[in-house]
């Protein structure tokens, strides 16, 4: 028996992600968008997988709220 649909059309389902989702327009220097490019093809995955794998980490490592940009944590 096939599992049951959660949305009753592709646009709902679309929408459900949008909903649940952001975008962000990141504007990057040529050569980190190159070493962007070496590291997910090294790694077989999305450029955009990378960045979210990125943002995520440094999010974890790291509290922006204290320290600021600039600065290395303690």
């Amino acid at each position: 028996m096939p599992r049951p649909k959660k949305f009753a059309s592709d646009a709902e389902r679309k929408a459900a992600y949008r909903a649940a989702n952001s975008r962000i327009d990141l504007v990057i220097p040529n050569d980190l968008n190159l070493t962007i490019d070496a590291i997910s093809d090294q790694l077989a995955i999305s450029k955009n997988e990378l960045v979210t794998a990125m943002i995520k980490y440094a999010l974890t490592n790291h509290n922006w709220k204290v320290s600021g940009v600039w600065t290395r944590p303690k």
